[in-house]
C-alpha cells in the first residue's frame, strides 16, 4: 500500500485515507494477522474508500451489513467489526472527531465454525492428496501434522527447523511472540525428504518466484473434489488437530499450547468434543444402577 502524505485534511479525511493510516501504524505493527485487514479492504474498499468519514451514517452501515448478510452473515459481521475497529482507532488517535457510525448497527450472531475432517473422510482425503505434486501434497500434510496456521506453514524456512531436537521454531511475529512446535516422526520424514531435494531457503518454495508458496486454493479445490468432501477449508486442518486432541481427552492447556493460542477462549471451542469425563460419569451411575 502506498504511503499517505503526513498532512491529510482531517476535516475531509475519507475512510480509505483513515484505513491506510490504521493499516500502516496499527495493523502492521500490533496485530498477528494483518492479512485479515488487508482482505477486508480488498473486498470492501471500493465501497467506502472515497467517502468522507463525516458522510458515513449509521443507516448506511446498517444497509451495507444487511446486503452482505444475504450472502454470508458471518462475513457481514466481520466486515462491520473491522470498519468499526478502524474508525475507533482514528477517534483514539485524534484523526477524526465523529461518532462511530458502526455503533448500534444490528449485526448477525456469528457462531464458531466447528468443521473438521471426520474419520470416514480421512482415507478419502489421504488418497486425494496423492494426486497432487509433491510440494503441495507435503504442504497439506505439514498443516495436519503440526496444526500450524496455513500462512506459517507456507513461510516455513529451513533455518527454523531443528532436526536434532525435532522442533520447529516459528520466529517472533509483530507482537514479539514465538512458538515452538514439536515435530513428529511423520513430519520429520517429510522434511528430510524435502531437504534432500531442496535448493531454496524455503521449505515450500514458489514455482513462479524466489519466494515461498503463496496460494494453494486451487489445489485445495481439486483435492476436496476428488475426495468428495464438501464444506472443508484449509484452516479446518488446524481445527482437525485440536478436535481430535479434545476427543482423546487432552486438556485445554495442551490443546492451546499445540495450536499456539494466546487466549484460552480460542481453545474453549474444543471443550464440547471432550466427552470422556461425561462418558465415565454415565458409566459410573449406570454401574450403581446395576446396568
Amino acid at each position: 500500500m502506498p504511503k499517505l502524505p503526513l498532512e491529510v485534511s482531517l476535516l475531509m479525511m475519507t475512510f480509505g485515507e483513515l484505513f491506510q493510516r490504521y493499516y500502516e501504524r496499527h495493523v502492521l505493527t500490533r496485530t498477528r494477522c494483518p492479512e485479515n485487514a488487508k482482505y477486508f479492504f480488498t473486498a470492501h474498499g471500493e465501497r467506502w474508500k472515497d467517502v468522507p468519514l463525516s458522510d458515513i451514517k449509521r443507516e448506511h452501515i446498517q444497509d451495507w451489513c444487511d446486503e452482505l448478510g444475504v450472502k454470508s452473515k458471518s462475513s457481514a459481521t466481520r466486515a462491520v467489526n473491522m470498519m468499526s475497529a478502524t474508525i475507533n482507532w482514528g477517534i483514539r488517535r485524534g484523526l477524526c472527531s465523529i461518532e462511530n457510525p458502526c455503533r448500534g448497527v444490528e449485526k448477525f450472531q456469528v457462531r464458531s465454525r466447528e468443521r473438521f475432517l471426520l474419520p470416514d473422510e480421512f482415507e478419502r482425503f489421504k488418497a486425494a492428496l496423492e494426486g497432487e505434486s509433491p510440494i503441495l501434497r507435503d504442504f497439506f500434510w505439514m498443516c495436519l501434522l503440526t496444526g500450524a496456521r496455513r500462512g506459517r506453514v507456507q513461510a516455513m524456512q529451513w533455518e527454523e527447523i531443528d532436526t536434532t531436537l525435532a522442533m520447529w521454531r516459528i520466529p517472533k511475529d509483530k507482537n514479539g511472540d514465538s512458538q515452538h512446535i514439536p515435530l513428529s516422526p511423520a513430519a520429520l520424514a517429510i522434511l528430510q525428504r524435502r531437504k534432500s531435494e531442496s535448493r531454496s531457503s524455503w521449505v515450500f518454495p514458489s514455482e513462479r518466484s524466489d519466494g515461498h508458496l503463496v496460494e494453494p486454493k486451487r489445489a485445495w479445490k481439486r483435492i476436496t473434489k476428488r475426495a468428495n468432501i464438501s464444506d472443508l477449508r484449509i484452516h479446518d486442518l488446524r481445527r482437525t488437530v485440536g478436535s481430535y486432541m479434545a476427543i482423546r481427552g487432552e486438556s485445554p492447556y495442551v490443546i492451546g499450547r499445540a495450536l499456539g493460542h494466546k487466549d484460552q477462549r480460542s481453545t474453549a471451542v474444543y471443550a464440547r468434543l471432550n466427552l470422556e469425563p461425561i462418558r465415565k460419569a454415565f458409566e459410573q451411575i449406570q454401574a450403581e444402577w446395576g446396568i
